[in-house]
């Protein structure tokens, strides 16, 4: 895999958030994309074109977004005073439904499960899924326990469970959670038994952050890339706690030590991943080479989107 292999070029910007994006997702046909901002504002984008196609608020920063299965196209909405809000009508402004949890938490990750439509949500220090009702309201069925503390855990201050990603697999018969201070977790959905437990390498003391999306499952679903707040991306097979490859990616300062977002490229042949320097960096997973460094206006990147057709 060379560096002529990734010749990713800007093509547009898409101004309308006053604030922070704190999320970015494509619909499944690729028609859409939609941006959720730390100034509460929701915009639903036309991908090819980059017109603004409607416009939603809400009360609070939205932290997380996730489109339902391709036959419903539903849009999920997570804030973080605890809204969860269900967007079924795209040019409607407002929405039309939510999902039912009894508690309100930040809702830092979302992930729906294609088949069945069930949705993984990480809010505060729990995890939940919830199913949909016939009403169109969707509701907690169940609550995962907490996970196991790290062999690591008595050097960190913060003991906080605190998921930041989470991701469907086995056709819903697994989740798989990345916490922020507990590793990352593979979770029996019917038992609720542990399967495996990843305990990374590093155990660094950072700052508290809102952000989530620092693990992605590889599309083989054999491997995760995690960013290790501290020097860059780990890669690891699941269930073993040593990575096959460390990707070196420092941040800025020890002040801009954050979680940013890392994804999969190119069929799992190469990673992506945001940094505190202004930078998206693209990495051959074989050999851990820079492919492309994409500039974006010395600024943190910390989100966005991809999607394959």
């Amino acid at each position: 895999m060379l560096v002529k292999d990734f010749p990713f070029t800007s093509e547009r910007v898409l101004r309308g958030h006053t604030g922070a994006v704190n999320a970015l997702t494509f619909a499944p046909s690729g028609n859409e994309l939609a941006s959720g901002s730390e100034d509460g504002s929701l915009i639903i984008w036309d991908s090819l074109s980059g017109k603004l196609k409607s416009r939603f608020t809400f009360a609070s920063s939205i932290l997380s977004l996730a489109w339902g299965p391709r036959r419903s196209y539903r849009l999920y909405v997570g804030c973080l005073d605890g809204t969860l809000a269900i967007i079924e009508d795209l040019e409607s402004n407002e929405a039309t439904n939510s999902v039912l949890t009894g508690i309100r938490a930040p809702v830092f990750s979302l992930a729906v499960e294609g088949y069945s439509g069930d949705i993984a949500i990480a809010l505060g220090s729990e995890v939940h899924i919830a199913q949909a009702l016939q009403s169109g309201k969707c509701v907690t069925r169940k609550i995962f326990p907490s996970p196991k503390d790290l062999p690591l855990m008595g050097e960190q201050l913060d003991k906080r469970v605190r998921g930041r990603a989470v991701v469907f697999m086995d056709n819903g018969n697994l989740l798989v959670v990345a916490y922020l201070y507990h590793g990352i977790v593979c979770w029996d959905t019917s038992s609720f038994e542990q399967r495996w437990q990843i305990n990374p390498i590093h155990s660094h003391q950072i700052m508290y952050c809102t952000c989530s999306g620092h693990a992605a499952l590889s599309f083989d679903t054999k491997r995760i890339a995690l960013t290790n707040l501290g020097d860059g991306v780990d890669i690891y097979s699941l269930g073993k706690s040593y990575p096959d490859l460390r990707i070196k990616n420092r941040p800025a300062s020890q002040n801009q030590n954050v979680p940013v977002q890392v994804s999969w490229l190119s069929d799992g042949g190469a990673v992506v991943s945001g940094s505190s320097d202004g930078d998206v960096r693209i990495w051959a997973t074989s050999s851990g080479e820079l492919l492309q460094s994409l500039e974006h206006k010395g600024k943190t990147s910390l989100r966005w989107a991809a999607h394959i057709y």
